[in-house]
């Protein structure tokens, strides 16, 4: 654990399949193109790392905040890539929550 907490970015779950962050990254370098080559709404249900990944790439962030970046459960996350950044909308799905879309500053 305190490997981790040292690295996040690099560190390497151990075991058969074990992949660190940047190990996923590069996983995803392929799909990022063919999500950039779409005109039509994609969905895209995955793994948390994953979603931090593809958030991070298309939002900007930094890839050392990408082990960091927080989602809570039950939501949906719209990414609406434009000419000017990225549009950011939170969907909640969780009964008693908040129905409309909100946008993220």
């Amino acid at each position: 654990w305190n490997e981790r907490q040292r690295d996040a970015l690099h560190f390497r779950y151990p075991g058969v399949g074990g992949e660190s962050y940047a190990d996923v990254i590069g996983r995803l370098r392929p799909i990022i193109i063919e999500l950039e080559r779409q005109r039509r709404s994609v969905l895209v249900i995955s793994h948390l790392a994953v979603q931090r990944c593809l958030y991070a790439y298309f939002t900007g962030a930094a890839m050392e905040e990408i082990p960091h970046l927080e989602f809570p459960m039950h939501e949906v996350i719209e990414l609406q890539p434009g000419p000017f950044g990225c549009k950011v909308t939170r969907v909640p799905l969780a009964e008693g929550s908040q129905t409309d879309r909100s946008p993220v500053p």
